[in-house]
């Protein structure tokens, strides 16, 4: 299962405008970020962002070639940068979308963004979100203690 964040624009007074100019971004690993960087930042809508992203890292490639480090290091250097790119893409895209005045409206975890979206939208109407019809925990039966709470010592029983 996937976690999403919902970022909904804040300058928007019509609060269904903005329900429905909703954006979802997913927690972890992202392939896009971690192939293209800032261009897929700037793909995203983040212009600013991805032209800043941009130059610093054109500026840490220069930096690395005036120190005269060997290719394979300024390799090794760029390839940890797309490394970065990939597992902090999101976070990065969350931070820029502070910025542009979007505020974090909730989390949702879903196997796919449609899902997010549907389950979303459901639970902000006040409605039973839609499961569903596979891959859920159905039959499920917890295993272990019947007491809920771990990590507290269990009532005394029988000993006063």
């Amino acid at each position: 299962m996937a976690c999403y964040t919902v970022h909904l624009k804040t300058r928007i007074a019509d609060p269904d405008l903005a329900r429905e100019k909703a954006i979802f971004v997913r927690d972890g690993w992202n392939i896009a970020a971690f192939g293209f960087g800032p261009f897929w930042l700037i793909a995203k809508g983040h212009v600013l962002a991805g032209i800043i992203a941009l130059v610093l890292q054109f500026a840490l490639l220069g930096l690395l070639a005036s120190l005269g480090l060997p290719p394979e290091i300024q390799l090794a250097v760029m390839a940890l940068v797309s490394l970065g790119w990939g597992l902090e893409g999101a976070s990065l895209r969350r931070l820029a979308l502070r910025l542009s005045r979007h505020h974090e409206a909730g989390l949702v975890i879903a196997q796919a963004e449609d899902e997010a979206e549907r389950r979303f939208f459901a639970d902000d109407e006040g409605q039973e979100p839609a499961m569903p019809a596979k891959g859920g925990l159905e039959g499920f039966v917890p295993h272990g203690p019947a007491n809920p709470v771990m990590g507290l010592f269990p009532q005394a029983r029988g000993s006063v």
